[in-house]
């Protein structure tokens, strides 16, 4: 029935996906949960979902099997995107994927064909770009209202420590049993903010600027293969740049600030959902959010299954996001290690500790407001980089060196 809640499958109910279960049984017009898939079957949300009446199995053939769902949410680790969410599509079910949707462009090109052979939807849930609030400012910049773009730069500092490092098996990891993860600070916790300087750029409601070229700088000062620190230059096909300033190794939190420079004002998006805007003669307008992001995105997904109403954010729409990241590990080349001069070790709490970069907080400011890579304000522990080129770009990598001698993890 139209007015019926949409009924979900979760592959998980752990960590992320636990979280995600519980924020869903808040919206039960829009949407209800009726299986999912948990390996540990007494595990902590494995007891949650039979409690509230949700089946469990413990493989996702045997979910699929079971089938009593109408799109099936995959909150999967990174490298695992694409093969359960094409075993998805071959059962049968549309499909709502955690950002980022997979690591490399071979991987989004192959997983979008298949997509496209089934005629299914398949979501990808940068839940930022859901929200009322950048829809709107999106429309209005679509339409011209401040004029034309001139810049968009982004920051964002939080602290993470040792425990989220190690909290399973391939955070902070380049690859895990061969397959590209890339997950650091640009391909998933800052993910929404790279994609959403993409989308405001964009020339169309929901359409992400595609990356002509890529400046980056990647750094670790954790004890990881990837990165947790980095500096971002995109230029768009259009001429236009977008920056990026992002750590997850600083002693002070700064909630994601997203600064769009037009002719007519300066907007921030803040915190992945509110709005400031400052006209040039002084005039400030202030938006403030409502509702969490992830319930507007769940409710949104479930409308789009009841209605006509056109998907926010296609897997085909996100191509711009994974060929950026792509493209600033393939410019950066490797990732650099922060000398252990360069960083503190913090205790936080009980036995957690953080690594955190001498003097990160001025590092950012000046960065973001002198528009420079770090390398471009004589930051001493940097390691310029080129503008990588994506014309024609199919194939990650291109320049990118995965290895990762274990004497240059940091230990402090």
């Amino acid at each position: 029935m139209i007015n019926d809640p949409v009924k979900i499958g979760v592959i998980g109910c752990g960590g992320y996906a636990y979280q995600l279960i519980i924020r869903i049984q808040t919206t039960p017009l829009y949407g209800k949960i009726t299986a999912v898939t948990s390996r540990d079957l007494d595990s902590d949300g494995a007891n949650y979902c039979r409690a509230h009446g949700i089946k469990v199995f413990q493989t996702v053939g045997e979910l699929l099997e079971y089938g009593d769902f109408e799109a099936v949410i995959n909150p999967t680790p990174i490298h695992l995107h694409a093969g359960i969410t094409k075993q998805c599509l071959a059962a049968g079910f549309p499909v709502w994927m955690e950002k980022p949707p997979v690591a490399t462009v071979q991987e989004l090109d192959d997983l979008n064909t298949a997509a496209l052979v089934t005629g299914l939807p398949v979501a990808v849930c940068f839940n930022s770009l859901f929200s009322f609030r950048a829809q709107q400012l999106k429309a209005e910049l679509v339409a011209g209202k401040y004029g034309k773009i001139k810049r968009i730069k982004s920051r964002g500092a939080w602290v993470r420590t040792n425990a989220y490092f190690s909290r399973n098996g391939w955070a902070g990891s380049l690859k895990k049993n061969g397959r590209w993860i890339l997950d650091g600070d640009i391909n998933n916790p800052f993910a929404h903010v790279v994609c959403n300087g993409l989308f405001f750029a964009g020339s169309s409601q929901n359409e992400l600027a595609n990356p002509a070229s890529v400046q980056a700088e990647l750094y670790r000062a954790n004890r990881i293969e990837s990165e947790d620190t980095s500096a971002i230059r995109i230029i768009t096909d259009e001429g236009l740049e977008i920056l990026s300033w992002l750590t997850l190794a600083c002693r002070d939190e700064s909630n994601p600030d997203t600064v769009i420079e037009t002719e007519q004002a300066v907007i921030r998006f803040i915190n992945l959902q509110e709005v400031e805007i400052t006209f040039n003669d002084g005039t400030v307008e202030y938006r403030e959010s409502f509702k969490e992001n992830r319930l507007e995105m769940i409710e949104h997904l479930c409308r789009t299954l009841r209605s006509n109403e056109d998907l926010i954010c296609s897997l085909a729409d996100t191509r711009p996001f994974t060929l950026t990241v792509n493209a600033a590990f393939d410019s950066a080349e490797t990732i650099s290690t922060i000398p252990p001069e360069a960083l503190d070790c913090v205790t936080v709490r009980g036995d957690e500790t953080q690594v955190a970069i001498a003097g990160m907080g001025e590092i950012l400011k000046e960065a973001f407001e002198s528009n420079s890579l770090f390398s471009e304000i004589g930051v001493p522990w940097v390691r310029a980089s080129e503008p990588f080129y994506t014309d024609g770009y199919t194939q990650f990598p291109v320049r990118f060196q995965a290895e990762v001698p274990s004497e240059e993890l940091v230990s402090v």
